[in-house]
């Protein structure tokens, strides 16, 4: 596994047990209309996908590119060189998103209470 998948994960981890511990005692969040969310996706589960994401698109151009270079006659090399930018990009945002996500963990274990 990848080692930013694995550090996002830890993150997770320590956001997940958070959050258990705060949505506790939380209201339900209102929505637009006024009532409470319907819509109950966690932030753990959105991260869980949007690193599932970002894991299939590697894997996606990796195969690709071995494909292209054990001389698949289907795949052109523009659809590799776009696949791979399409991974580089996804993992990059995935990396500025862990560090926002450490930098938020950081404020709120540094809060006086």
């Amino acid at each position: 596994m990848i080692p930013l998948i694995t550090a996002v994960a830890g993150v997770l981890s320590s956001l997940s047990s958070l959050s258990s511990v705060s949505t506790l005692s939380a209201p339900a969040a209102p929505t637009a209309e006024g009532g409470p969310s319907a819509a109950g996706v966690s932030f753990s589960d959105a991260l869980n996908s949007a690193i599932n994401r970002v894991d299939d698109a590697i894997t996606s151009a990796n195969e690709k590119a071995k494909a292209f270079a054990a001389g698949d006659q289907n795949i052109s090399l523009s659809d590799v060189m776009v696949s791979l930018e399409q991974a580089s990009l996804a993992l990059q945002t995935a990396a500025a998103v862990r560090d926002k996500i450490i930098a938020a963990y950081t404020n709120v274990m540094n809060m006086p209470v």
